[in-house]
């Protein structure tokens, strides 16, 4: 069940006291409009009625899919549940894909990733490798990457890239094979899955790629 509060906001602008009603946990299967509202990414936009002050006012926030298995836990500051194993307080979890991620645009990319029923881990070396091919090609480092859709008909796995000096996005997509071929090299990493939640990103396929390749060359 998702739940809800209200807490009193100060415009920063104008200084008036707005009562404004947050949602700390969704249940995706209960609530679709809550999920439509994370998925637009605007579940956390704030408006101040006195003075129109606009802006996004972040907090932990726990978004939850039991039909798909996966919990994602929003921490704007980083911290709060990583390390912490979840699963010896609440052993109903066992077995409940855990991430946690860090803005709202992490948080959307989760969603979409495991509601394609792709594994996550498979994704972020994909993004890995293509960030590098992309850094070579313009000379500009990579600020952020987000997976966009999988396409198994046309064979197709799409994201968006957001380049060092670059106002418009870049988008590429690849074969789907180079998705598989990950897969095979997340599942010989071993599951990113922990007791607790756990951080699955750019640092985390950089590792995973540095232990692959050692092990090739044993």
């Amino acid at each position: 069940m998702s739940t809800q509060m209200t807490e009193e906001i100060s415009c920063p602008q104008c200084g008036a006291v707005v009562k404004t009603e947050l949602w700390p946990g969704v249940d995706a299967s209960r609530d679709p409009e809550l999920r439509a509202r994370v998925l637009e990414e605007n579940i956390f936009d704030w408006c101040c009625p006195e003075c129109g002050y606009s802006a996004r006012f972040l907090y932990p926030f726990l978004y939850h899919d039991p039909k798909r298995g996966f919990m994602i836990y929003l921490s704007p500051n980083g911290a709060g549940c990583e390390g912490v194993d979840v699963e010896v307080e609440f052993p109903q979890l066992a077995g409940v894909t855990k991430r946690m991620v860090t803005t709202p645009e992490a948080l959307k990319e989760k969603i979409l990733i495991f509601e394609a029923g792709l594994n996550d881990v498979a994704v972020e070396l994909v993004k890995f490798a293509l960030a590098g091919v992309l850094d070579k090609k313009h000379g500009k480092k990579t600020l952020a990457a987000y997976f966009c859709y999988a396409d198994e008909v046309k064979n197709e796995i799409g994201f968006t890239f957001l380049l060092e000096g670059t106002s418009e996005p870049v988008r590429r997509h690849m074969r789907m094979d180079a998705y598989c071929k990950s897969l095979e090299i997340a599942k010989t990493a071993g599951s990113a899955q922990t007791g607790g939640f756990c951080l699955v990103d750019f640092v985390t396929a950089q590792r995973i790629l540095e232990n692959y390749r050692e092990s090739e060359n044993r």
